[in-house]
């Protein structure tokens, strides 16, 4: 969507929040094209900038548009590559210099706190890099902590992916008591194997290898029966460790800088609070699909239809008395709308306001995951069309305790539109690794399931062969 016109600091804010509800209503609307990460990117962004940017959007024209400069210079800091494009085209398409908006492009080096301690940022992963991680942490005796592929776009589609190791040690010195972490992640994935298992069964049994080639870095990491992989065109790692700045990585850096941010404004009561905290806790709830089992398209389709164009009129330069009044008209609206997914939303989000939405007679309730049990084994699938779907997003060793869960995500039909299955599978049993390549994960035929007493059996029909994965028990949503 391109967004053309002329606006000034405050009501490109505005403009840019509206744009993040078209692409929201446009995604439940077309979820082959759902691009996850993205999306998530943008709920993150929003999160610690959606109030100080209605704040600037309503404060008073001698400090509307400084307020806003400081929320743009802040969201440049925060945003990343990706994101940063997005506003850039967003600000260029309203006439507006990006650069001196957004500021400065954000180093690539790490950053201090304030007592001055090195931060990692994400890095290239080079054979280099390698041995930094080498030297730092003792991979034998870790295990695969989670892995991750992500399916987004339809032209082109794209495969992102990521590896989550947990080293057995580190060989630096450190004083926190918390295990570090090793992220790995390819925006481009051209390769990648993985199993479904529980967390923290798959031992590995030595040092990673980075293989260079004249189009794409693959990372490879020696596992107990399984040889993990990741391969792409922009592989990256990153390390979740407190104590980093100690470690030969830290020392190999540059100095490290340090970035400054304006302050944020404060959201007044100025008649429009209540849909700034509105908007907020809307935000809030989207946030949860970055919890791969918490997708609800249902949820992307609501949000569109209640907050599409409100903040066009929102961030308009008007007197307070006539923008409490348009706010309060606004609110009325909302609740008495006629959308009943819409009120399920507000419904939802209201309880933090809190707002008292009124029940629409006769409409349904939100659909809820179904159990996958003997007896829905066979009807779960059948009501479905998986012809032209795709294997879209796995995430194993998901969930935040216990033996984790595998969520695997799937194109498909209902009627006369696509949606997207979201299976969650708890409690992995036994080691099923999956072989990811750009042109392997088409679905030849519709999933299986096996039930019993004792666990779920699911057989995914892939180009190379099934993947076939059990778990002690399953769920199954699809709206």
């Amino acid at each position: 969507m391109m967004w053309t016109g002329r606006a000034d600091e405050a009501g490109a804010l505005g403009l840019l929040l509206d744009r993040t509800y078209a692409e929201v209503a446009a995604a439940a609307a077309r979820p082959r094209s759902l691009d996850r990460e993205f999306l998530i990117g943008q709920f993150d962004l929003w999160d610690n900038h959606l109030l100080p940017a209605v704040a600037a959007g309503t404060a008073p024209p001698w400090t509307r548009r400084s307020a806003a400069r400081a929320v743009w210079r802040r969201l440049g800091l925060a945003a990343g590559d990706e994101h940063r494009r997005w506003m850039a085209g967003h600000l260029d398409g309203l006439g507006h210099d990006p650069a001196a908006l957004l500021g400065p492009e954000r180093s690539s080096r790490p950053s201090r706190s304030g007592d001055g301690r090195l931060i990692p940022v994400p890095q290239p992963l080079t054979a280099e890099a390698a041995e930094l991680i080498c030297a730092d942490y003792e991979l034998t005796g870790g295990t695969l902590a989670g892995a991750r592929i992500d399916v987004h776009g339809s032209d082109p589609q794209q495969i992102s992916g990521s590896l989550k190791l947990a080293p057995g040690c580190r060989r630096h010195p450190a004083d926190s008591p918390v295990p570090p972490a090793l992220h790995f992640h390819v925006g481009e994935l051209t390769s990648g194997v993985f199993p479904h298992a529980e967390r923290g069964s798959v031992r590995l049994g030595g040092e990673l290898t980075v293989v260079p080639a004249p189009d794409e870095v693959g990372l490879d990491v020696p596992a107990g029966g399984t040889a993990l992989r990741l391969a792409g065109r922009d592989l990256r790692w990153y390390p979740d460790d407190v104590d980093w700045s100690g470690s030969a990585a830290a020392r190999a850096s540059d100095e490290g800088v340090r970035e400054d941010a304006p302050e944020l404004p404060e959201l007044a009561a100025r008649g429009a609070d209540v849909l700034g905290i509105l908007q907020l806790t809307i935000m809030w709830q989207l946030r949860r699909m970055r919890y791969a089992g918490l997708l609800r398209r249902w949820e992307l389709a609501a949000a569109g239809a209640l907050c599409g164009g409100l903040n066009a009129q929102l961030f308009r330069m008007t007197p307070t008395a006539l923008r409490s009044r348009w706010a309060a008209h606004r609110v009325r609206s909302l609740l008495e709308t006629e959308d009943s997914q819409a009120r399920d939303l507000l419904r939802i989000v209201g309880r933090h306001l809190p707002l008292e939405v009124p029940e629409l007679p006769g409409a349904a309730a939100p659909p809820v995951p179904s159990r996958i049990t003997v007896g829905t084994a066979a009807r779960l699938p059948a009501e479905l069309d998986f012809t032209g779907g795709r294997l879209r997003f796995v995430d194993t060793a998901a969930g935040r305790a216990g033996p984790g869960e595998t969520v695997i995500h799937l194109d498909a039909r209902r009627g006369d539109r696509d949606t997207i299955v979201v299976i969650v599978l708890s409690e992995p049993l036994g080691c099923a690794p999956l072989t990811v390549t750009p042109d392997g994960l088409a679905l030849t035929g519709a999933p299986t399931l096996d039930v019993t007493a004792d666990d779920v059996t699911m057989a995914l029909p892939l180009p190379g062969g099934d993947w076939t994965i059990r778990a002690a028990a399953g769920s199954w949503y699809v709206d």
